[in-house]
């Protein structure tokens, strides 16, 4: 396997079925997550990515790298464990740009663990305002 990156899929609100887009990484691998040309830039406060773990004899641990700009003090890096045979889903108040997003737009996992872990990523809808 190696390195990956996805561009998000977004989600739409009249119910058809969605394709996600989906990659495969392996232990000290990284997985880099990216708008579409369509979005211009990721939206934290409706990003989800999935990651499931298909090894059933090691838990994996996901390194969030620190972002390139601006963040508050003691921010920066996440760790996040995936168990064995295990999925996690990421996203949530503390899952913020300012926090984790590069100059280029992405942000960055590597993994520690042999894995294999396969990665899913969502744009969701907004709701209206």
């Amino acid at each position: 396997m190696a390195n990956g990156t996805l561009k998000v899929t977004t989600a739409s609100l009249g119910g058809a079925a969605i394709t996600a887009a989906s990659g495969t990484i392996a232990s000290s691998e990284t997985m880099t997550i990216s708008a579409t040309t369509a979005q211009s830039a990721l939206d934290f406060s409706t990003l989800v990515i999935r990651v499931a773990n298909a090894n059933s004899t090691a838990s994996v641990t996901l390194s969030l790298g620190a972002g390139d700009g601006w963040s508050d003090v003691g921010q920066g890096a996440k760790s996040i464990t995936v168990g064995t045979e295990a999925s996690v889903v990421i996203g949530g108040h503390e899952f913020e740009s300012a926090r984790f997003l590069k100059a280029d737009g992405s942000i960055v996992f590597t993994q520690a663990g042999v894995g294999p872990t396969s990665w899913e990523a969502y744009q969701m809808p907004r709701a209206m305002e």
